[in-house]
């Protein structure tokens, strides 16, 4: 009789393996979803990095014509800064206004396109509005590095970027 209550394990000893056995089937299936989001992270860096290149072409080509229906060049004196979020720019130096950004029909993204020498030159996307601290060059390894830091978050963390000196070479 004894033996039959030794062998009877308690209800909370069972509770708590089944507890352990499920924290342990968690913090791995948390781990796996992790490292699987962090496999597409490269692609997820090249579309943003494919939009920062659209939104550049579509900036230019409003800039341009903003100047040619004034008669005159771009400026070409300092450096200039245009940002919008999606078919809107925010009112600039270079434009003036606020203008309809007729190239593109995506809502969801913030853009800065900067202008030196009188030609666009560096372009940035983001799904959140960028800071000026963040406008710098962006190696393709160091946006995806800094992307996996926070595999969670990194929609909102992948910052396109977009060199017009380095052209598509660097989108790939």
């Amino acid at each position: 009789m004894e033996e039959a209550k030794k062998k009877k394990k308690s209800p909370l000893k069972v509770l708590i393996i089944i507890f352990i056995v499920l924290a342990v089937l968690c913090v791995g299936g948390f781990w796996f979803l992790c490292e699987a989001m962090k496999t597409t992270t490269g692609s997820k860096v090249s579309t943003r990095n494919a939009t920062a290149k659209s939104y550049l072409k579509a900036v230019t080509a409003q800039v341009e014509d903003v100047y040619k229906e004034k008669g005159e060049k771009v400026p070409a004196d300092k450096e200039y800064i245009i940002r919008g979020k999606g078919q809107m720019n925010d009112p600039c130096e270079l434009l003036g206004e606020s203008m309809t950004n007729r190239y593109s029909s995506d809502n969801r993204h913030y853009w800065v396109v900067k202008f030196k020498d009188g030609y666009a030159s560096e372009a940035w996307t983001a799904l959140r509005p960028i800071k000026d601290s963040e406008l710098r060059y962006y190696s393709r390894k160091e946006l995806i590095d800094e992307s996996n830091e926070h595999p969670m978050k990194q929609d909102k963390l992948v910052i396109g970027y977009y060199s017009a000196a380095e052209g598509d070479t660097y989108t790939n």
